[in-house]
């Protein structure tokens, strides 16, 4: 199935009101915290671009390549994983998951595919 997403902009965005990630310089990248994503979504977004949002109408505050997922360590029975991805400071101030049809009311990621 084409892709309709412009080149270079994001495939996910995950609501992350709480800043929840961290930097690890000497690979040059990001981690979130936990979020549900299925392992075959974690293969199609490989290479794809993510953002970090505040709230459903906020623009991303950060923003970049994912590079891989960690599986978190937490017992559940949904996939939960850790997203890893490079900075692309390009990404900040991007708003094209701004509105996007429900997202944000229960659901914290938002596929924009």
């Amino acid at each position: 199935m084409a892709t309709k997403r412009r080149m270079n902009s994001p495939a996910i965005a995950l609501m992350c009101k709480s800043h929840n990630y961290e930097y690890l310089p000497q690979t040059n990248t990001f981690v979130t915290g936990d979020w549900v994503i299925s392992n075959s979504r974690q293969q199609e977004l490989l290479g794809e671009n993510v953002i970090l949002t505040e709230g459903q109408k906020s623009s991303a505050y950060l923003g970049g390549r994912i590079v891989g997922f960690v599986p978190s360590g937490k017992p559940t029975h949904h996939t939960q994983c850790k997203v890893v991805f490079q900075a692309n400071p390009d990404l900040v101030g991007d708003t094209t998951a701004t509105g996007h049809f429900n997202w944000g009311t229960g659901r914290s990621v938002c596929y924009l595919d």
